[in-house]
Order: structure tokens, then sequence, then C-alpha cells
């Protein structure tokens, strides 16, 4: 017993004396391929990636909430106004500012920001929901900057692997020995360049705040405007949510053109936000590669 004690204390110096020296270097590494990392953490696989609303109408209500969905009483309740003709889609997406809501308003507004969170499928929902925050919220730093708000997300993340050293070196060995997934160059040839996944809950948020829910809600306002109808209202909100955040054209294309064409596809699926995304990213520069690579 005395000599396995020893044993293991021998061991545990071992182990101590190795993270005091390695720790350093690995670190450095793991920040140096932080993005990579980033992408497989944040951009990996959403819940309702693929799924269409009409596979979405045969799940059971257990079945969509463990997909993230908000299933709570009144989730898939609409705000009416948005049926009237003259709704001013445009200006409703202008008033999507945290700061400048009521309590009332910002809680429904969280509510949305949660579950476009919760159906991304990233391990890290927090700092998902943190940084969507940030991007409507008026205070923040990151108010309508897609790029900044995603270089402060990766930047979040890296802290959090530094704070959990367990996880920092499962993350490392990752890093060192490879990955399962092998992701795009680091090209950069538009002026913003953002994740499809992360663009995809920004446009969810904004789809959610303007409908008044999210997407149990989406889909009452599709069934009851019809697909046309609701096509041309939720690209009119797409369309200015991409104007506050910079995004004019698309290799040329105005983005009012581009939006449309993306709509009309994304209205099919559950998770119109994405859909959205990857259809910009079919477009741009570098076509398919996970990016939206666009010029402003």
């Amino acid at each position: 017993m005395k000599k396995l004690f020893i044993s293991n204390v021998i061991n545990f110096t071992i182990f101590i004396f190795l993270l005091s020296t390695v720790g350093e270097p690995f670190l450095a590494f793991a920040k140096n391929d932080s993005l990579e990392d980033f992408r497989e953490h944040f951009e990996d696989e959403p819940f309702l990636e693929d799924l269409t609303f009409n596979d979405f109408n045969k799940l059971s209500d257990s079945e969509i909430e463990d997909l993230g969905v908000n299933t709570d009483n009144g989730a898939d309740e609409f705000n009416h106004e948005i049926l009237d003709e003259n709704f001013d889609f445009e200006a409703s997406v202008d008033n999507l500012d945290i700061s400048k809501m009521n309590e009332f308003e910002k809680k429904e507004f969280i509510k949305t920001i949660e579950e476009a969170a919760a159906i991304s499928g990233t391990e890290e929902v927090e700092l998902l929901e943190e940084a969507l925050i940030g991007i409507f919220d008026g205070n923040s730093e990151t108010f309508n900057d897609l790029k900044a708000a995603q270089e402060q997300l990766e930047e979040n993340y890296v802290e959090k692997l530094e704070s959990e050293e367990l996880v920092f070196y499962s993350k490392a060995k990752k890093l060192l020995f490879g990955s399962d997934k092998v992701y795009a160059s680091n090209k950069q040839k538009g002026k913003v360049r953002v994740g499809v996944y992360f663009a995809g809950s920004v446009f969810n948020v904004a789809i959610g705040g303007v409908v008044g829910g999210g997407v149990s809600a989406v889909k009452s306002y599709i069934k009851k405007k019809g697909k046309k109808a609701a096509t041309e209202g939720i690209s009119r909100v797409a369309t200015a949510q991409a104007k506050r955040l910079g995004i004019q054209t698309v290799r040329g294309v105005a983005i009012a053109t581009v939006i449309g064409g993306a709509v009309s596809f994304a209205l099919d699926y559950a998770d119109v936000g994405v859909a959205i995304a990857k259809f910009l990213d079919s477009k741009d520069w570098y076509k398919n590669n996970g990016w939206i690579d666009i010029t402003k």
C-alpha cells in the first residue's frame, strides 16, 4: 500500500511538472489554431439542419423539445400585425435593439435568442447566446457587427479553454493528432467573413424578433400567410438585417436580390436562418466552404 501511494505521488508530480512545462506551448498552439477548434464546436451540424417543415410536422412534442425548439404554451403564436399589407418590416428590424426594449419585449426577445442558440448544435450554448445578445444590443461593442461578434466569440471560447485545464488538454490532443473534420483554408476575399451557422443564428433571431417567436411561430406565420406572401415578408426582414450588418451585395449582386432567392428556398426548412446563410455561401467568393465571404 505504501509503495502504491508513493508511486501515485510520483506520477502526480510528473503530471504537474509536465503541465507547467508544456502547458504554455500547448496553449499558444491552441490559440493559433483556435479557428479550426472554434469551427468544430460552434459550426457543427445544427439540430434542425436539412429538416423540412413537413418533417418537423411529423415530430412529437418531446422530439421537438429535444431539438431545442421552444414548446412552451403559446410558442406557435406570432405577431398578427405582420399580416397587415402595410406592415413595415424594415422598421421592425430597426427596432430590434435590446437597449431600447421594455422589460416585456426584452424577455420575449431573449427567448428567441435562447432558442436560436439551442437549435444551433453548438456545445457552448451560453457563449453563443452572449454573442447573439451583443449583436442585437445597442450598448454592445459588437452591435450589428457580425465579424467582430465572431472574433469575440472565438476569444471567449479560448479563454474558457484556458480556465478549464482538463477540457483544454482534450482539445489540445485533437489539435496535435488531428480532427475528424477538415475545414476550408483561411481565404478571405470578401470584406465580411463569418461562419454559416453563426450567421444563420443571427438571421433566425432577426426573423423571430419580427415574427414574434421562434421556429413554431415562423411555421404558423407561413401557414397563415401562405408561402409566397410569407417569402416576401421574411425576405424583407432578412434583407433589412443584412443591411444593418453592412452587407449590401454578394459578388456585385444586390443583397435584396440574393436574399429573395435564399428565402424562397429557405422557407421549406425548419431552420430558416441557416438555410438562408447556406444559400449565401453558395453564391459568394468561395462557394459552399462553410463561410460567408461577401463584399459590403
